[in-house]
């Protein structure tokens, strides 16, 4: 039996993730349909998440709880709205040392990420962070912070976020 949330650690499943970005951009269709969702839920539901994320993991035999599939909906929901992804860093890193708005003001949009707790909440702000940063991210740190997010993602998001501003 697996452990919930294993195949974050699965090299095969962020090679499918990656494809699956990649061939986004030639399916106009299911991008828009991930970019028009509002909530996670809204992710979760769609043809695009489920017929074709979820058939690729499945096809690269990478089976996900539906609790995994709607937690693991979060992130890939705001993977839809990146245009670029970034080979390495950290999103909380992203965040620090992106030269838009003073010091100040990314510590302010900074502490109110790390306040949401719903899910519906954070990824309406992971989705408005994203567009801030250009739509250029690094998606393992964001698919897995919003995979897990809880109070041990927040702080470990703090640490890189401010030894890194």
């Amino acid at each position: 039996m697996k452990s919930f949330g294993t195949f974050l650690k699965n090299e095969v499943f962020w090679e499918t993730v990656l494809e699956w970005f990649d061939d986004l951009a030639s399916n106009r269709g299911n991008r828009a349909e991930l970019r028009r969702a509002k909530t996670p839920f809204e992710v979760y539901v769609s043809s695009a998440f489920q017929r074709d994320f979820r058939q690729r993991l499945l096809h690269k035999g990478i089976l996900l709880s539906e609790k995994e599939a709607e937690q693991l909906a979060v992130g890939i929901g705001v993977l839809a709205h990146a245009k670029n992804l970034l080979q390495e860093g950290h999103f909380a890193k992203q965040l620090a040392t992106t030269d838009k708005g003073s010091q100040d003001v990314r510590d302010v949009r900074f502490r109110k990420l790390l306040a949401v707790e719903k899910r519906d909440d954070l990824f309406t702000m992971l989705v408005r962070l994203t567009k801030y940063l250009e739509s250029k991210v690094e998606p393992k740190s964001l698919v897995q912070g919003a995979f897990w997010w809880n109070d041990k993602t927040r702080k470990n998001w703090a640490a890189t976020y401010y030894t890194s501003a």
